[in-house]
C-alpha cells in the first residue's frame, strides 16, 4: 500500500448499529485509510437500534428494499452505484451476507476497475426447511463467498465455514468479533470503592439476599429468554434474574415469568451508567441462544459467562471451566446444571470472571479485530489482482 497517501476504504452495512461506530471510527483513523461507510435501514418490526451519523466518519444513508422469500428475505440497497462512483473506493469491505443482492453491482463495478472486495462475516449459520431450499441457499452463499478476494471471519468457527465453501485459506483472515471495551474499563474504575450496589438494588426493587443472573440483549424468540427463565425455576431460592433489553416479545416474557417461582426484573433498555451498574452488579452473565457481542462485553465487566452454541463466536470467547460454560442448546437442565455450579461457589465464579476481563484485554480485543481487518485489506490490496 502506497504510504504517502491514503487508501480510499469503502464500507457498506445493511444497518449502522451504535456498538459498531467505535469499530468503524478506529479503522477509518488509522494513517492511510480514508474511509467513507454506506449503510440504510433496518425492516419496520425489527427492534434494532441504529445511527445515520458518527463523528470522524463519513457516512451515507440509503433505503434498503426487503422481499420475502421462501428461501429468506433478500435485501436491495438503492444507490448503491451512485455512492460508488462518487466515493471511487480503491478497496470495498461488506457485509459476506448473501441475502444482500446488491452486492453483486459492487463487486462488479469494483471488480471492472480492478479492485478488490474484502468480505466479513459470521460463516455459515444453520439453516431450515426444505432440503432444495437448504441446498439453494448454501450455493448462494458459496458463490459469494468465492466472489470476494478476502475474507474476514468473525471467528474460528467462521473459518473453518469458509474453508469449506472453497475459500483458500490465505485469503481467510479471523478477526475475533469485539466492541470496544473502553467504555466498561471506565466504569470499573470510577465505581470501584463506592458502595453503590445496595442503593442500586433497591432502585431497581432487586432482591438483596440473591445472587443475580443477568441477561442483556433484544427480546425476541431467537434469543430464547423463556429458556433462562425455565432454567432458573429450579434455582429460585437461589437466585434472581435480571433482563435489560427491549424487544417485541417482552409482554409474553413477563407473562412466562409470572409462571414460575423465580423473580425476574424486566429493566428495558439500558444505556451508560445504568447498563454498567447492571453488569457490574450482577454475579453471571447468561446468553441462551446467539449474540456473541453481549457475551464480549459482560466478560469487559469481569462476570463469567455461561452460553449455547449460538453463532460460532462463543467457542472463541467462553473456555469452559476457565471463565465459564457452554450449555448444551435448548436443554434448560443444562443450563440449570451450569449455574448451580457457579451459584454454590462464588469464589470459584468470582476468579472465572478474573478470567473473562483477561481474555478481553489480552486476547480478543477492538484493537486486535482492527488490525486484522487491516491485515486483511493490505493483502487484498498488495496482491493487485481481483476475481471475475
Amino acid at each position: 500500500m502506497d504510504n504517502k497517501r491514503a487508501c480510499r476504504l469503502g464500507i457498506v452495512q445493511r444497518v449502522l448499529v451504535p456498538y459498531r461506530v467505535p469499530f468503524f471510527l478506529k479503522l477509518a483513523g488509522l494513517q492511510d485509510l480514508d474511509a467513507s461507510l454506506f449503510a440504510g435501514q433496518p425492516m419496520v418490526d425489527e427492534t434494532i437500534r441504529t445511527v445515520t451519523a458518527a463523528d470522524g466518519l463519513e457516512c451515507f444513508t440509503t433505503t434498503n428494499r426487503y422481499w420475502p422469500r421462501r428461501t429468506g428475505t433478500l435485501i436491495w440497497q438503492q444507490d448503491l452505484v451512485g455512492w460508488l462512483e462518487q466515493v471511487d473506493p480503491e478497496v470495498l469491505l461488506v457485509e459476506a451476507n448473501p441475502r444482500m443482492v446488491s452486492h453483486w453491482r459492487a463487486i462488479r463495478w469494483m471488480h471492472s476497475r480492478g479492485r478488490p472486495v474484502v468480505g466479513w462475516g459470521l460463516g455459515e449459520l444453520p439453516r431450515t426447511g426444505h432440503s432444495c431450499l437448504i441446498t439453494l441457499r448454501q450455493r448462494g452463499a458459496h458463490r459469494l463467498f468465492s466472489a470476494f478476494d478476502g475474507i474476514v471471519a468473525y471467528s474460528t468457527k467462521a473459518r473453518r465455514d469458509y474453508l469449506a465453501a472453497g475459500v483458500p485459506s490465505d485469503s481467510i483472515f479471523v478477526a475475533h468479533n469485539a466492541i470496544d471495551d473502553s467504555e466498561s474499563e471506565q466504569y470499573i474504575q470510577s465505581l470501584s470503592g463506592t458502595n453503590w450496589r445496595p442503593i442500586w438494588r433497591k432502585e431497581m426493587q432487586l432482591d438483596p439476599r440473591l445472587p443475580i443472573v443477568l441477561f442483556v440483549g433484544r427480546l425476541t424468540q431467537q434469543k430464547r429468554v423463556d429458556l433462562l427463565i425455565r432454567a432458573c425455576s429450579p434455582l429460585h431460592q437461589r437466585c434472581q434474574i435480571l433482563v435489560v433489553g427491549e424487544g417485541s416479545i417482552r409482554s409474553e416474557l413477563e407473562q412466562l415469568a409470572r409462571a414460575f417461582p423465580t423473580r425476574v426484573r424486566f429493566a428495558g433498555h439500558q444505556t451508560g451508567e445504568s447498563l454498567a451498574c447492571s453488569f457490574l452488579g450482577s454475579d453471571v452473565f447468561v446468553l441462551p441462544a446467539a449474540g456473541g457481542l453481549a457475551l464480549h462485553q459482560a466478560m469487559s465487566y469481569g462476570l463469567p459467562v455461561i452460553a449455547s452454541f449460538g453463532d460460532g463466536t462463543e467457542a472463541d470467547l467462553v473456555r469452559d471451566g476457565l471463565n465459564g460454560f457452554i450449555f448444551e442448546a435448548d436443554r434448560a437442565d443444562s443450563l440449570t446444571e451450569k449455574l448451580t455450579f457457579l451459584l454454590s461457589d462464588p469464589d470459584r465464579a468470582r476468579e472465572m470472571g478474573q478470567a473473562s476481563l483477561s481474555i478481553v484485554r489480552d486476547e480478543i480485543n477492538i484493537e486486535r479485530m482492527v488490525a486484522s481487518v487491516k491485515r486483511a485489506i493490505d493483502t487484498v490490496v498488495g496482491r493487485g489482482e481481483h476475481s471475475l
